[in-house]
């Protein structure tokens, strides 16, 4: 298979796979005008068109809302070549996959399922056929998807449902849940661009590398990472200092992120504890209002946990499953005494979270243009992903969000040897397998990031 993502440009694909840069922007119906000004500012730049959610699944053929999505995706892919996909809409809005890991907890009867938009950007196998990330139908197993085995069963390949995972596709998500966030990111966005291609100034070619301490030490890698990008970039550090290290050039807190944040940044790399609200003790989502950054939004790239937190965790979180019954989940006392039914494509309401990564990229004017992060808990393997995508930035004349992040996913697979994991007597293989299924996009994938000045 031929990879259909944006950085391959040849007109045709030997297996007849058109390959393009053309964008389509899918969302539900309610957000239509207010995407047009967005849609017009990406015409102009290159081949994109808005489709309506609500006439997809209406067409469409799959076992749910998600499959259906997929399936035209795919179609697109292969009849008129597709490099990258906005999906405008968060879970309450726009169609969810979840992925399902065997996790150790009697309460969820060693199940658990996490978000996962990896899932629409891998659209096929190896010999280019549909990938529906489901190889194992039998029984409860119909409708576990993607699923990943190895710390609860040892005996099953890790990769249970033989997923694909390389990205096929650029994808992006906008969690936007109303008109009026659409309009917010809209403006953020074009405002951004046009500055990007016309003169981006220092500030946009900032590079900030933020540390804090209790997670990994990841100061040297971060150090390796800086390096890459120094002579085109500037570059700033901020890492957490202790006895082993000495002093640090600036120890990161609420008030040097700000800080930091406001004098203009290109791009922002972060590795320490992260939780839904916040990078601990430097960033949290209600610091965001004394933000004044509306002439330089970053890009926000973060190895810590749940920051990019935005739909429930089933079944420890409260959730609906498919068949539309409200669970409590365990976090709240709620006992599955056999395999917990799966999460619906939608979570409203009270079943639909937030977190800072979310809040970032929709706060009004200032915040960030995009952010990259995982919806849960995230491992020290998670930095082979920040180091797959730094090192794309540092590579591309004219990079695009969505490109290097699929290139990270790329780098990943292979880095960490994913197709030759097996199961051990611990947690940590299936755990690394799906490292980069839990990472969500929050942005537009085609967006245009500042090129480096040495270019």
């Amino acid at each position: 298979m031929l990879l259909a993502v944006g950085f391959w440009r040849s007109a045709q694909a030997a297996d007849g796979v058109i390959q393009t840069n053309r964008l389509l922007i899918i969302a539900p119906v309610a957000f239509k005008e207010a995407l047009r000004p967005f849609l017009a500012h990406k015409q102009a730049l290159l081949p994109a068109e808005l489709v309506v959610l609500e006439d997809i699944l209406k067409a469409g053929q799959g076992a749910d809302d998600a499959e259906k999505l997929k399936r035209f995706l795919y179609q697109e892919w292969r009849a008129k070549g597709l490099g990258y996909v906005l999906l405008a809409g968060d879970v309450d809005q726009l169609p969810v996959r979840y992925m399902v890991l065997d996790r150790v907890t009697t309460a969820a009867f060693d199940y658990s399922f996490y978000p996962s938009d990896l899932y629409y950007a891998d659209l096929a196998k190896p010999d280019g056929s549909f990938e529906d990330w489901n190889a194992q139908k039998e029984s409860f197993h119909w409708g576990y998807y993607g699923e990943v085995r190895g710390e609860k069963n040892k005996a099953e390949p890790i990769n249970f449902d033989a997923v694909d995972y390389r990205p096929d596709i650029a994808v992006g998500r906008w969690p936007v849940s109303t008109a009026v966030e659409v309009q917010n990111v809209v403006q953020k966005s074009i405002a951004y661009e046009s500055r990007v291609l016309n003169e981006p100034g220092d500030s946009l070619r900032r590079a900030a590398f933020v540390v804090t301490g209790g997670w990994v030490d990841s100061r040297r890698q971060m150090d390796g990472l800086a390096a890459s990008l120094e002579g085109q970039w500037l570059v700033e550090k901020q890492y957490y200092a202790d006895r082993f290290q000495g002093n640090s050039p600036r120890t990161p807190n609420r008030e040097t992120v700000k800080t930091l944040l406001n004098r203009g940044a290109g791009l922002v790399v972060h590795s320490g504890h992260g939780q839904p609200g916040e990078w601990e003790q430097c960033l949290s989502v209600n610091d965001l209002k004394d933000l004044t950054n509306s002439a330089a939004l970053p890009i926000f790239v973060s190895a810590g946990c749940s920051t990019a937190y935005f739909a429930p965790l089933a079944p420890y979180d409260g959730y609906v499953d498919i068949d539309g019954v409200e669970h409590t989940g365990t976090y709240h006392k709620e006992v599955f005494n056999s395999p917990p039914p799966p999460p619906a494509n939608y979570q409203r309401g009270r079943f639909n979270p937030t977190g800072l990564g979310e809040q970032i990229l929709k706060h009004p004017v200032t915040g960030g243009i995009a952010y990259i992060g995982c919806n849960t808990g995230s491992q020290p393997c998670g930095l082979t992903l920040v180091d797959g995508f730094v090192n794309a930035v540092a590579g591309a004349k004219t990079p695009r969000l969505g490109d290097c992040w699929a290139k990270a996913v790329s780098y990943y697979y292979d880095k960490e040897r994913l197709a030759d994991l097996k199961p051990d007597s611990g947690w940590y293989p299936p755990s690394i397998f799906f490292q980069a299924m839990k990472f969500m996009l929050f942005g537009d994938p085609t967006l245009r990031m500042p090129m480096a000045a040495a270019h």
